[in-house]
């Protein structure tokens, strides 16, 4: 996923070519979290439903909202506080659920990778939007390109630790899957620069990825992968769905 997204984001920069060796801290730093996100988020899905793995990478991009509001100076209004409390609730709805509950599924597994998702994927959001106010909005390409290359070493590191013997036959028989992810993943990356450079709030533009998201995959979930979640989770992710609408109004 990181080598296709990095090869995307390498034509881009050759089509606008731009240079600077300050960025590169920055493109190390985002490559670690998206390779905590990739970790994460593999880890999930392995361990976990698709839907409540897709609510977690969605809410997590509402704790940029947070440091906005910590740092960016964004304004905390009230419906921004009625969906934290909500979210709070959606949460606890759709992870403490007793895991005789929960089918095949192994919650505390899931708990760790969901971790490293909001970490990670949050991170990614926080040190892109740092790295674009820091050059004038200038180098997106560029720390993209190098950010997933450090991503790629990160992951790398981290796989071989897994067996190799079967390295070959994935790659072969399934390649086409981490090219979409990563080709789509880079895509969106592309869009949501181009909305930092336009200076939307963080509190209308994050939230608002992730109300789409949230609706396409747990509608995918539902109608391919069948899955079966407990009623308490289906309610939960309701409630979440409610609480991204109104942290982004």
């Amino acid at each position: 996923c990181s080598l296709f997204g990095a090869v995307f984001w390498l034509i881009l920069w050759l089509a606008d070519f731009s240079f600077n060796p300050q960025v590169l801290p920055y493109s190390a730093l985002y490559g670690i979290a998206f390779g905590c996100f990739t970790f994460g988020m593999l880890g999930a899905i392995k361990n976990g439903p698709t839907s409540l793995t897709a609510l977690i990478k969605q809410v997590a991009l509402v704790g940029v909202s947070f440091w906005g509001f910590l740092f960016w100076g964004t304004q905390f209004t009230v419906l921004s506080g009625v969906g934290l409390v909500l979210l709070g609730i959606s949460l606890c709805l759709c992870l403490l659920v007793k895991e005789e509950k929960t089918g095949t599924y192994n919650m505390k597994k899931f708990l760790f990778y969901c971790g490293l998702i909001a970490v990670g994927n949050a991170g990614c959001s926080i040190i892109q939007r740092y790295q674009q106010m820091a050059f004038d909005y200038q180098h997106k390409n560029m720390f993209m390109f190098f950010g997933l290359c450090f991503a790629s070493a990160f992951c790398l590191l981290l796989s071989l630790q897994e067996d190799k013997g079967n390295w070959k036959s994935t790659i072969k028989n399934t390649w086409i899957f981490p090219a979409m992810a990563g080709g789509s993943g880079a895509l969106s990356n592309v869009f949501i620069l181009l909305l930092v450079k336009m200076k939307m709030s963080p509190v209308t533009l994050y939230p608002g990825v992730a109300v789409g998201g949230l609706f396409l995959t747990t509608l995918f979930a539902v109608l391919f992968f069948r899955e079966k979640l407990h009623p308490r989770q289906w309610l939960g992710l309701f409630i979440g769905a409610v609480s991204l609408v109104l942290l982004n109004l």
